[in-house]
């Protein structure tokens, strides 16, 4: 037996005897938008090389997929792709399989029972590979990715993450505490769950071990004390930690899956008073170096360092929408998220023609951005997108058919203004990850 095969073997059991996440077979993940969104494989392919791809025929793989809640997400997000799951545990397996079956998901779909390290072993190549809350149980995380990086196509992307040793301390405090009382080893037993839920009932309030990581719901759930307390094999690291590994593989970091919780100027009150050196060095520091800043900064928010990265020959730079001129504009089309394209969203919009006000977003897809809204009176150029993409000179004609005049001195409406308003708006939506928009030919 191999070390690799001894590691799965000593984690297998906790999943064999309660597959993780542990969803009924009848949850279905439509009815979170959010969720379903960070497993499409358009986000990060758009992120890298800002163009909107099809899912129809794309080769997609969870890499642990577990009882297959996850792996219902990725066929939902990703309509008519194929769908691969692998895991160590055969009852989990099973467990996916029935849940695909049961919600007559459309997409194609196979199962394996193989180790990460033993992908190559498949005869798949994949567009994507989704690696959630996995990557952190491998006896060797670079060993895994390499195995993933083997059976990506040129073009593939991967979404792997791991614990935030910073952020995740105090659990893994709880957990060497626990092991040198003999627990962590074999198959999770009822009685260490019972063990571990007196002793942290015990501690005093003011215990910090308690504090951080016995919540009130702990309590009744066997499933967080084990994906928390008695996780066999849990790994934390630090970004540069991270970055390291993804440069052994061979792999290019593309962006973290939830950036736009990231951002480290939202930790100061106001960056134009940080003494000059430090706001320079700041701005001169890779996404990476600034990734680690605010871990160091505020660990607390983030369990995982949760990342896409993809074939090194890949990377490039793409110019931000806010840079383009107006030749780049009138060649760009533009696509709304698809989690956007609801019958819901399109009554919210239809509602804003008879009751005008402001369009609350985050209502329907939040996308880790905080409220944002933005005002009726473009809600036909968005209604119109819910047909399908537009070139930006259809969504600015869409405008100015709306808004023929000046309400207040009753002018025509000027189009190069008309043009702007329409530019201004979907650069903050692209910001926002709303709306995607490519250029033709990219």
């Amino acid at each position: 037996m191999t070390l690799s095969q001894a590691h799965w073997e000593k984690i297998r059991p906790q999943f064999d005897a309660l597959p993780y996440p542990n969803r009924p077979l009848d949850e279905n993940p439509s009815t979170d938008p959010d969720y379903v969104a960070i497993h499409s494989y358009i986000t990060p392919y758009y992120l890298r090389n800002h163009h909107v791809p099809k899912t129809e025929g794309k080769w997609i793989l969870d890499a642990g997929c577990g009882s297959g809640y996850k792996l219902l997400a990725l066929a939902i997000a990703n309509p008519g792709a194929h769908i691969v799951g692998v895991d160590i545990s055969p009852k989990s397996l099973e467990l996916a399989e029935q849940r695909l079956a049961y919600q007559q998901i459309s997409n194609s779909s196979s199962f394996h029972c193989v180790p990460i390290e033993e992908l190559p072993s498949l005869p798949y190549q994949f567009d994507y590979i989704n690696c959630d809350d996995v990557l952190y149980l491998l006896e060797n995380p670079v060993a895994g990715l390499q195995a993933m990086k083997a059976v990506l196509k040129p073009e593939g992307i991967i979404r792997a993450n791991m614990h935030s040793i910073l952020q995740r301390s105090s659990f893994y405090r709880v957990q060497e505490f626990l092991s040198r009382l003999g627990c962590l080893e074999g198959m999770p037993t009822s009685e260490e769950i019972d063990m571990t839920r007196q002793m942290m009932d015990n501690l005093q309030d003011w215990v910090i071990s308690r504090q951080q990581t016995w919540a009130s719901n702990s309590e009744k759930n066997d499933q967080l004390i084990l994906s928390n307390h008695l996780i066999r094999g849990d790994k934390g690291i630090t970004m540069p930690e991270f970055s390291q590994i993804l440069q052994q593989a061979d792999l290019a970091f593309i962006s973290l899956v939830d950036w736009r919780s990231w951002h480290l100027e939202k930790l100061f009150k106001n960056m134009a008073d940080l003494p000059q050196t430090v706001a320079t060095q700041i701005t001169e520091m890779s996404t990476e170096e600034q990734i680690h800043i605010y871990e160091l900064l505020h660990p607390i928010q983030h369990r995982l360092l949760d990342l896409y990265c993809g074939h090194p020959e890949q990377s490039h730079e793409c110019s931000s929408v806010k840079a383009w001129d107006e030749a780049l504009w009138q060649q760009a089309t533009v696509h709304i998220h698809p989690q956007l394209n609801t019958e819901a969203f399109k009554a919210e919009l239809e509602n804003k023609a008879e009751y005008p006000g402001l369009i609350p977003f985050n209502k329907y897809l939040k996308l880790f951005n905080p409220d944002t809204v933005i005002d009726s009176s473009f809600a036909g150029c968005l209604h119109a997108l819910l047909d399908g993409p537009k070139m930006m000179s259809a969504l600015v004609q869409r405008w100015l058919q709306g808004r023929p005049l000046n309400t207040v001195t009753l002018e025509p409406t000027d189009p190069e203004k008309a043009f702007q308003d329409v530019r201004g708006f979907l650069i903050s939506l692209e910001q926002a990850g709303y709306v995607m928009i490519e250029l033709a030919g990219s």
